[in-house]
Formats: structure tokens, sequence, C-alpha cells
């Protein structure tokens, strides 16, 4: 009862306002009900509003994932995924880039603020679109099935797997400190497997079932939560901090203030926000996604922006400036600013503790990429863009399982790819073409997770924008559709995100060219594919 009244509430796009279809496009039409793996329908009582229609797909008896997550997975989904490894590790490189505490403060805030503008952004397009994929979605309706697909596309290839493999190169960093190398294998192999067990562990978890992933999303993110909080209040209760660490306020001659270490810091920043995006391929999964995901988005950017800003201030409360700044992540360096935190605040045991705070946040965001990921590489298979395996669902649990695997199998092999880069000296310029090398060489020279992050900054950013760029296009294509949301302060809001996402794309690629011009150049690359599948479902 409780779900069918949920459904009444939302009510139907077509019995909004005024209760006529003819508000909607042509092209949309309700959904009659839903179909389980192996064709047999269920209940109409499952129906739920739904603007979109099989004729978006190339089949007219798609396969359809059953709507059975509530509110609270959609926000853990979100705070979950995104309290990952960045706050534990970034905060070192925000103070060396703005080294004083104004600047730090900002910094976090402008990330902060530039994420919520973006989730409300995608709210007003999630629950105007709540299907399985979330940004393809947009694109797709915004800006033709080529931008969409090139979404999906980037997200296989770098996006989604570059941040499972980041998150799992923490995990394993951390890992290591807890249990070191055992039968002579070298530190840099250890943290390896140990990534790829990690992987592997949150994939078969979400291949056996949508809800024990969003279950443990869950109980993961309340963890995470409580786990920040008392690093926020323990400086408090301890005693230990003091407010002559949180000088200087403002740039000096020993702290000056630089374009080159505002971006770097930025970045930073917004890679440990990034997966605020992650709630809105799930849509489908969701019982009442019109409601459930505006508020997931602006609720959990609210959480993480409080958060991210308390833990900041209390890590240089506790802290002198230089001790944050010199903390490290060379070649596995255990010197990173969480462990250098818990040991002035309970000693050495410190380094245990957040050893464990930090394996269970990176598992737990592990979990909420592989519980949302999938999702658009589902979608693009439904509408014939993708290999057909890749929208099979599990016979038994109507997971899109082989989406699952595949993603989990791609993050391991980039894993393993990258971690032979570092251990590999480079080739010479004689042998290889000298961008190559370079490339190489910034593998080689630089830890794994401070590589991968700038690849799936820059990545996402260009989707990001494109996807709230595409509300401009809806308002106007469809003006007289109801939205259930509508993004607060519209223009400014969407306008704002995305202006600023192009100064930091323009700003990435001034300074970091090779690693930017490689990512265009594996996003350019799913141009001839889309137009290989686009032949092929057309002859279906």
């Amino acid at each position: 009862m409780r779900v069918m009244r949920s459904v009444r509430r939302s009510g139907d796009l077509a019995d909004s306002r005024n209760g006529a279809c003819e508000d909607l496009p042509k092209a949309w039409r309700p959904v009659k009900m839903w179909s389980k793996p192996g064709g047999a329908s269920m209940s109409t009582s499952r129906k739920r509003p739904d603007i979109m229609t099989n004729s978006d797909s190339h089949r007219s008896d798609e396969n359809r994932l059953p709507p059975i997550l509530g509110g609270w997975t959609a926000l853990a989904s979100i705070v979950g995924s995104v309290i990952g490894s960045g706050i534990f590790l970034v905060p070192a490189t925000v103070a060396r880039g703005v080294p004083f505490m104004g600047g730090i403060v900002l910094v976090w805030l402008i990330g902060g603020l530039f994420s919520a503008a973006g989730a409300l952004t995608l709210a007003e397009l999630g629950a105007l679109m709540p299907r399985a994929g979330g940004p393809y979605e947009y694109l797709k309706k915004g800006f033709g099935p080529l931008s969409g697909f090139l979404f999906s596309w980037a997200e296989f290839w770098v996006v989604r797997s570059g941040s499972m493999a980041t998150l799992a190169a923490a995990f394993a960093r951390y890992f290591s400190q807890i249990v070191p190398p055992v039968g002579g294998i070298s530190l840099i192999w250890w943290q390896t497997w140990a990534a790829v067990g990690a992987m592997a562990v949150v994939g078969a978890v979400n291949v056996r079932g949508t809800r024990h992933g969003g279950r443990l999303q869950v109980i993961g993110t309340a963890l995470k939560i409580g786990a920040l909080s008392a690093m926020i209040i323990l400086p408090f209760l301890l005693g230990k901090g003091a407010t002559a660490n949180l000088t200087p306020v403002g740039p000096d001659g020993t702290h000056a203030a630089s374009y080159t270490g505002f971006l770097a810091a930025m970045i930073a920043v917004l890679w440990a926000y990034d997966g605020w995006v992650n709630v809105t391929p799930l849509a489908e999964d969701l019982t009442d996604p019109q409601r459930q995901l505006p508020r997931a988005l602006a609720g959990g950017v609210a959480i993480l922006i409080f958060l991210y800003l308390g833990t900041t201030l209390a890590y240089h409360y506790v802290l002198p400036m230089e001790t944050i700044r010199e903390s490290s992540t060379v070649k596995g360096s255990p010197k990173v600013v969480a462990a250098e935190f818990w040991q002035a605040l309970v000693g050495p045991v410190g380094v245990t503790v957040i050893s464990l705070i930090v394996m269970a946040s990176t598992s737990i965001s592990l979990n909420g990429n592989v519980l949302t990921g999938p999702r658009a590489y589902f979608a693009v298979a439904r509408d014939g863009y993708a290999p057909k395996w890749l929208e099979r669902l599990d016979p038994r649990t109507s997971t899109p399982a082989a989406a699952i695997v595949a993603q989990t199998v791609w993050a391991i092999v980039l894993t393993i790819l990258a971690t032979l880069l570092i251990v590999i000296e480079p080739g010479s310029a004689d042998r290889w073409p000298g961008w190559i090398v370079k490339l190489w060489s910034k593998f080689h020279e630089t830890p794994l997770y401070d590589v991968l992050f700038t690849y799936v900054i820059f990545g996402a950013t260009i989707f990001y924008m494109l996807a709230a760029a595409s509300v401009f296009v809806l308002r106007k294509r469809w003006p007289d559709v109801h939205r259930p949301f509508r993004v607060p302060l519209y223009p400014y809001t969407p306008l704002i995100f995305c202006l600023a996402s192009g100064i930091l794309l323009a700003s990435m690629l001034a300074e970091n060219p090779v690693e930017s011009i490689a990512g265009l150049g594996l996003i350019a690359a799913g141009i001839p594919f889309f137009y290989a599948f686009r032949w092929s479902r057309n002859r279906v």
C-alpha cells in the first residue's frame, strides 16, 4: 500500500496540472508494465510514472529494472560514493596549492557550491526522465544519441573505471599499512593485488542483487558519516589542537597565492566531491524517483559540504600548516594528512585507526560506483548502441549483471596496466613517440592515485557540463511539459555550473595538456563505434 500511495502522489506527467496528454511530446507515453527477466510481466501495481517510452529503445519489449530502492539508498549513493579517499588524502595537495586558511576554506566551499549547482540542475532532469543511465538519457534527449553514447563510452573507459581504480589504489595503500607484503612480494604489487581483490568483492556483491548493494551502501554511509563526525569533534573533546595552527589566514610573503596552485587545489577538491551525480543512473531502480532524486541530490551535497569543511578545519586545528603541506603520497608513502591527524590525536595506534577508516570508506565508495555506473552501459545497450549482452539481467536477481562484470573487469585491467607503467622504466624517445614517453614517465614518477584522479576529473567534467547544458535545450524544446522539480534560480544555477566547468576544462587543458589531450582522444575514439552500432541497430 505504501508503494501505491507513493505512486499516486508522484502522479503521471500525462495527468499533471491540466490532466491533458497533449502537453507531452508525441514520442512520450507511459510504459504500461514492467518486464521480468525472461519476458514475464510484473503486476501493474508496480507501475510508476515514466514519461519516456519504448520508442527510445530499439526493442518494444525492453528490459526494465525493477523499482526496489528507497530514498535512503538514493541519499547514500551520493554521500557514500563521494566520501571515499579524497577527504583523507587531498588536503595536502590543497595546502600546497593554497597555503593559507582563507584560501583553503574558499577552495572547499567553491567546490561544494559548484557541485551543488550541478546537482540541482541534474535534479530537474532526473525527475523529468527517471530512467536508467542518468546523464546518458539527458544528453541523448538534449543533444542526440552520439553525445549520450560518448558519455557512456567515457564512463566505461575512463571516468567510472578510473574512479574505481583510484579508490581501490587508496584502499590498497592503507591495507598495506595493516597487512604488510608477504612472501617477498614488492609493495607496489602487494597494493595492486589488494586493489584487485577489493574491486572483485564489491562487484560480486552487486551481481548477487541490487538490494544487497543498496543495503551495503546505506550501512556503510552511516558509518562514514559517524567517522567524519568523530574526527570533527574529537580534537575538542581530547583537548588536542590550537587556534594558532589556523594561520596564516591570508597570503603573505611566505605563503603566496598563485593561479597554478589554486588550479591544482581545485582539481583535487573536485575529485573529493566527485560522485554527486551517482544517484541519477539509479532512477529506474527507485520507487519514487521524481521525489527521491531531487531530495537526495540537494540533501547529499549539503551534507558533503558540511562534513568536508568541518574535517578540513579539524585537520588544520590539530596539525600545523607545514605538517599538512609536507604530507606525501609518493610511491605508496604512508605519510598522509589523515594518518598524521590520528597519530597526533591518539598516538601510534592512530595509523591503524585511519587505515581501517579509509579502507571501509573506499570500499563503500567502490560499492557506490559499481551500484550506479553499470546502469549507463545497460541503458545504451538497451537502445542498441552497445553490445547486446550488456543489457542482460540476471534471471534470479534482475541486476544488470553483465554490465557490472564488464565495468569491474576493466577497472581491474586498468589498475594492472597502470602498475606496469609505474614499475617498468619508460622507453626511450628513439623507440616511442615523444608524447607516449612523456605520458609513460608521468605514470612512472607519480603515484597511481595522483595520476588517475586528474584523468577522471577532466573526462567527468566534460560530460557533467554538457548534461547540465541540456536543461536549456529541453526547457526550450518542451516548454509546456510539467517538471516535477525545477532547478532553483534558473537559468543562473545551470549557467554558473556550465561556465565554471568550461573555465576549469580550459585551465586543465593548459596546465596538463598531455593528460587532457589523451582524454579527449579516448573520447573521440568512440565516434566510429557509435556509427558502427547505429548501422547494426538500423538493420534489425
